[in-house]
């Protein structure tokens, strides 16, 4: 939690975090896949290229992604798997995720966290449905 506090305290990264919420069982593909459009059409300026990394996914995936996205317009190179151990920007929405993920079932930290974050526009969510 301090991890994120910090980050919001210095303004890292505001604005540049999007996210979406998605009722279970939907298959992850496909809310993945709009969240990342949708974020990418509201921050690149044209030309473009988009780099996309993505914790862990495999080859066949990445394949799979890029070849959605460049359907939906978005210009990139092929997306690319990293670790959060080695890269900062997934830790970073690695920890906005467990955030979001525990804000509605009673994290009071989480809540907490999550409400300056959206009232200060550090976060910018993609469904009007998110939380």
């Amino acid at each position: 939690m301090r991890y994120l506090e910090l980050v919001l305290e210095k303004n890292i990264g505001r604005g540049e975090v999007f996210y979406g919420s998605y009722p279970k069982p939907l298959p992850f593909f496909f809310p993945f896949l709009e969240v990342i459009e949708c974020a990418v059409k509201m921050k690149a300026v044209r030309p473009y290229n988009a780099r996309i990394f993505v914790d862990g996914i495999d080859h066949k995936k990445a394949v799979e992604l890029t070849n959605a996205l460049r359907l939906r317009g978005i210009s990139l190179d092929l997306v690319r798997s990293r670790r959060d151990e080695s890269e900062p920007l997934i830790r970073l929405a690695d920890m906005w995720a467990g955030c979001l993920r525990s804000a509605p079932i009673g994290g009071c930290e989480e809540q907490s966290l999550l409400a300056t974050a959206l009232r200060t526009s550090y976060l910018t969510p993609i469904k009007e449905n998110a939380p």
